[in-house]
Parts: C-alpha cells; structure tokens; sequence
C-alpha cells in the first residue's frame, strides 16, 4: 500500500537496477514499513537478508561468498567497519547491491574508517515517514479482512484517534480487539476499544 508517507521509497525501490550507486538505504522509526518494503527488492534480486548484529558476527569470507545481494536490517547496529568496507568494495565491483533498512540515515552511522565514511555519505537515503491517515485506514482494514472480520468505519477512525501512528500498532489493536471479540462473543465496537484503550491507560498508571 502506498501513500505520501512511504511513496519516494517505494518508487526507488521500484526502479532498481537504475540507482545512482548499487546501494540504497531506506530509514524511518520502527513499524513504519521498511522490512516489509524491503521484500520487494528481496524478490527482484534474491538478496541475503541480515540484521545489523548478525553481520557484525558473520566472517567476511561467508559474506564474499554468497550472493551479492545483501539487505542490511538495523544498518545503524553495524559497528563492524572495516567488514562493511570490504563488502561494500566487494559487491560494487561485483554488480551486486546492498539495501540498508535503519531508524536513521547513513550520515549519522558510527564509521572508524574515513574511505567507510566517504562512501556511506554518497548512499541514496530515503526516509518513510510515520503512515497517515488514509494509510494506516487501509492497513486496519486489510489486517481485519485477513482475519475475515467486517468492522465499521467508525471503530476504525476511532483507533486512528488513540493508537499509536506504526504498523506494529495496527497489527497489535487488531489482534486485541478480535482477541477480546472472540473469547466474549462480542462484536468489535467503539465500546470495546474502549474498554482495552482504558485497561492499557490503567496497567500504565500502575508501572
């Protein structure tokens, strides 16, 4: 699903293989649709998904002789340099890529390495901003579709009001609402948001 919120990365996602460089990064707070982004470029290139402290662990020689398609998950974890160094030089001459996914841009990235800086600093870097309105709508929708539950639009537009603006937010109220629906036989109103919205406030109250 596309909105103003993830729309310039997707559509750079989209174009590969024509990017200015052989890497992208893509970044933005948590839940806001990086991985599932990412996926897209998974399925185009058949790239080697890691997250920032598996790479920090994995031999450069296992790195050198996989694919030369790599998507970095929490690229800003990464606190080997030198190994991102050699990677990077390693799949540039190779035709290959990277895709980096991270809560913040490559300039703010901890790099020892002045060439490691140099390069970081060159990567395309394109923010998904937290989703809208009209997008998290779609999302709620799909998410109870899925489920093969019907929910008015009003219930809806309630929880836009009170969650939190992320994906892993609309899959949680999802999942409570038809939790709660299902084990009290209810149907999945205003009222009942309401109930679990004043049982999360009250368990927050007592921490």
């Amino acid at each position: 699903m596309v909105s103003k919120a993830n729309k310039e990365a997707y559509l750079w996602v989209m174009r590969w293989p024509n990017w200015p460089s052989r890497c992208l990064a893509i970044y933005g707070d948590n839940g806001c649709g990086k991985t599932h982004l990412s996926y897209i470029w998974q399925k185009k290139t058949k790239a080697n998904r890691l997250q920032g402290v598996d790479f920090n662990k994995a031999p450069l020689s296992t790195l050198l002789d996989a694919s030369p398609f790599f998507i970095l998950d929490e690229a800003h974890l990464i606190n080997q340099g030198e190994k991102l160094f050699h990677l990077y030089n390693h799949l540039t001459l190779s035709k290959g890529g990277i895709l980096f996914l991270s809560k913040t841009p490559p300039a703010h990235w901890v790099a020892g390495l002045p060439d490691l800086r140099s390069r970081l600093n060159t990567i395309p870097a394109i923010k998904i901003h937290p989703p809208d309105d009209a997008l998290l709508s779609d999302v709620i929708q799909k998410l109870f579709s899925d489920l093969q539950v019907k929910v008015d639009e009003s219930v809806i537009n309630f929880l836009l009001i009170h969650m939190e603006r992320s994906f892993d937010s609309a899959r949680l109220w999802v999942n409570l609402l038809n939790t709660r629906a299902l084990t009290q036989k209810r149907n999945i109103t205003i009222p009942l948001a309401r109930e679990i919205l004043s049982e999360q406030a009250s368990d927050e109250k007592h921490l």
